[in-house]
């Protein structure tokens, strides 16, 4: 998983695992297509094939693609990377708009997985919260993945090898 390159990566820093969110998120493409399909069978069936027809169709098309384009962006970007040192958070907000959280491994106290819902346990995917030593909100929630309980095992087993070798602890930059 070394061929993983990220900005702010270090120099000594090693990929265990990279994580998306689940592919259920997406399910508001079809959705969307399937409105619009039944917007344009509507208009067809009340202004026949005419100009308004074809306006409807272009326009369906349109919003279409860009709805799906939108949200496979987000989907896309979004991500969730384990290290050997570190646990990196990158939600894409919007378009413009990019949260990255990290929490380094040995400030990790508590790591709870939650599966809630009938979708979430049949497709198991859920959240993985992370508690930390920090000042701040000393929280960091992984939402939306795929199998957390196998992604919170992850972070506990870069978590067990940092501490089986204290020689290689993270360099803080400030």
């Amino acid at each position: 998983m070394d061929e993983v390159e990220f900005r702010g990566k270090r120099p000594d820093e090693q990929v265990a695992l990279v994580a998306k969110c689940h592919p259920w998120l997406l399910i508001g493409i079809p959705i969307c297509w399937l409105i619009l399909i039944l917007l344009v069978v509507a208009v067809f069936w009340f202004f026949g094939a005419s100009r308004t027809g074809s306006i409807s169709v272009i326009s369906a098309l349109i919003i279409g693609g860009l709805y799906t384009l939108y949200q496979a962006f987000l989907w896309n970007n979004g991500l969730y990377i384990i290290t050997d040192q570190r646990v990196i958070k990158i939600d894409q907000i919007n378009l413009f708009k990019r949260l990255i959280s990290e929490t380094e491994l040995d400030r990790i106290q508590e790591i709870t997985t939650e599966i809630a819902g009938p979708i979430h346990t049949l497709l198991n995917f859920g959240k993985v919260k992370i508690k930390t030593a920090s000042s701040d909100s000393g929280q960091m929630d992984l939402e939306d993945v795929a199998d957390p309980y196998d992604l919170q095992q992850q972070i506990v087993q870069a978590q067990h090898k940092l501490r089986a070798n204290p020689s290689v602890r993270p360099v803080r930059q400030v």
